[in-house]
């Protein structure tokens, strides 16, 4: 398994500033904050970037779900969006909604600090195993 703060340590959440908290009932949350080098032209934060988020939203949930000698890959992702969103902070919160050998599909939402829904995905990740020195 790939530990929550391994992924953390990756250089692309480092580079949109994405970091996780875990609440009071061991739920881990992906956080950012908006910033204006992720908005788009118009003001908003860019799609690409939420999309990014859900992908890791979802990563942490089924990420605790995996074996010592797992990792996952996304094979899909879709993302319906709601609003758009110029400042504050989003958060995101993951959940594994199917496992079976070789596939796990997750869903994720993404809320705004007054908890309105940002955005909705899916995502399917394949399980690989990981090869260790």
């Amino acid at each position: 398994m790939v530990r929550i703060a391994d992924l953390q340590m990756g250089a692309f959440w480092k580079h949109i500033n994405m970091t996780t908290v875990t609440d009071e009932n061991g739920i881990i949350r992906v956080i950012l904050d908006v910033t204006e080098e992720l908005k788009q032209i118009y003001g908003n934060i860019h799609g690409g970037v939420i999309s990014s988020m859900m992908d890791s939203t979802i990563a942490v949930a089924l990420n605790q779900q995996l074996d010592p000698s797992e990792g996952a890959s996304t094979v899909e992702l879709k993302v319906n969006y709601f609003r758009p969103v110029n400042a504050g902070r989003l958060w995101g919160e993951g959940k594994v909604i199917h496992r079976g050998k070789r596939l796990l599909v997750g869903q994720g939402e993404i809320k705004d600090e007054a908890g309105r829904m940002v955005a909705f995905g899916t995502a399917t990740f394949m399980i690989v195993k990981l090869e260790r020195d």
